[in-house]
């Protein structure tokens, strides 16, 4: 039978760390998931009690099937009117409401990008970029963030890849994994460099409510960029990934927003995706919410502040102290580290689950992990980490 040449592309067999992984939760062995980043598993987030309450409201107000390809008028007025508590004049009409953020990348290069042309993301980035590049037979070319620089953005780097086949240009800030802010400085500057090639500009803003010492992150749509699609979602906001509810603010020069809407409408229309009852509750969430928000972001804080004290104390590593997020990216320091390797002796000696820096092309000798763990069960695992880590590195020479 004939597939898809995205059969061979996309790969199917695990990974040597995600294999150990899976052999380990078959033979039942405890296993501390510094990954996932799950409020709840630390009893932290939307309560589910009160969460209940609210989708069951959604459920009785269904009379009827009206679907809106940008999503319920309602839904969008809401996220419209938290932008305007930043002083950021939206309309309703500038948003369109997607099943989550992954689903917002993949209308966007939809939208933007033909296949055969290419798109730059920064390197390092999420690992999910490489397989929705695949599925829209688009191409990924790499803008640098330069580690001796504090993971600051390479502006001449980054026009230097520009080629007449770039369609766009994504951003994340706060950036996963290193948890780095773009500040407002390089974002003037990388306005300048879309205005001066036409190009949009994706940027992707999900962890926007985690801000270590700014009030209000620096954005994209609030610089001269011709195009700016600004991507965000229930999930990282109010820890609730479940519901699977995000959406596109579309800013920039007006004849280019209306064109865009235009299209991304016609893509979501041919999907109708997002869940009514969510969409209904989304009112709800934001007002109800915003109390849990605030114990959210001092919960993450306190993280991040127990990541950095224990860390810090380790002779064996480096890292830079995240301005935002949920994670952090440790500098191994020597440079011929198996890093994949160490990450399975990790799993094997203390059940620990990390990512070895190359699934994000960081590279060498890096490793990604999340902070958003119960704060004892973070400070313990952080201090076996580096104890463990000093060893290793001692039986195998390094130091």
């Amino acid at each position: 039978m004939q597939f898809s040449n995205l059969t061979n592309q996309i790969p199917t067999q695990l990974n040597n760390l995600y294999s150990e992984y899976k052999k380990s939760k078959s033979e039942k062995k405890p296993i501390i998931d510094l990954i996932n980043g799950d409020f709840f598993q630390s009893g932290i987030g939307f309560p589910a009690e009160h969460l209940r309450s609210i989708l069951i409201e959604s459920i009785s107000q269904i009379k009827n099937y009206k679907p809106d390809p940008l999503g319920q008028y309602l839904t969008r007025e809401v996220i419209a009117e938290y932008y305007r508590g930043f002083e950021i004049n939206v309309s309703p009409d500038q948003i369109l409401i997607t099943p989550g953020t992954s689903c917002s990348y993949f209308y966007c290069l939809k939208l933007l990008v033909t296949p055969g042309q290419e798109i730059l993301c920064p390197s390092p980035s999420y690992p999910l970029f490489e397989t929705i590049a695949k599925i829209c037979e688009v191409d990924l070319r790499y803008y640098l963030l330069r580690e001796s620089q504090d993971w600051a953005i390479d502006l001449d780097y980054l026009e230097n890849q520009i080629t007449t086949k770039t369609g766009a240009i994504i951003l994340i800030s706060p950036h996963n994994p290193t948890g780095k802010i773009t500040n407002l400085n390089q974002l003037n500057s990388l306005a300048e460099i879309l205005k001066r090639h036409n190009l949009p500009i994706i940027a992707d803003e999900v962890f926007s409510e985690y801000l270590f010492d700014l009030d209000n992150l620096p954005r994209p749509l609030l610089t001269d960029s011709p195009l700016v699609f600004t991507l965000n979602g229930l999930s990282k906001m109010f820890s609730l990934p479940s519901l699977k509810l995000g959406w596109i603010l579309v800013s920039g020069q007006t004849s280019l927003v209306k064109k865009s809407l235009t299209t991304l409408e016609l893509i979501a229309d041919a999907f109708l995706p997002v869940s009514d009852v969510v969409q209904r509750a989304v009112p709800r969430i934001f007002q109800e919410g915003s109390e849990y928000l605030v114990k959210n972001r001092d919960w993450v804080r306190t993280c991040c502040s127990i990541a950095e004290d224990v860390l810090s104390q380790s002779s064996v590593l480096k890292f830079a102290k995240p301005d935002g997020g949920f994670y952090l990216t440790i500098n191994l320091k020597n440079i011929d580290i198996n890093e994949e390797m160490m990450c399975i002796d990790l799993l094997k000696d203390l059940g620990i689950l990390v990512h070895p820096g190359y699934f994000y092309d960081v590279k060498p000798a890096h490793l990604v992990l999340t902070f958003a763990v119960e704060h004892q069960q973070l400070k313990v695992t952080l201090e076996q980490f580096c104890k463990w880590l000093f060893e290793w590195k001692k039986e195998r020479s390094y130091i």
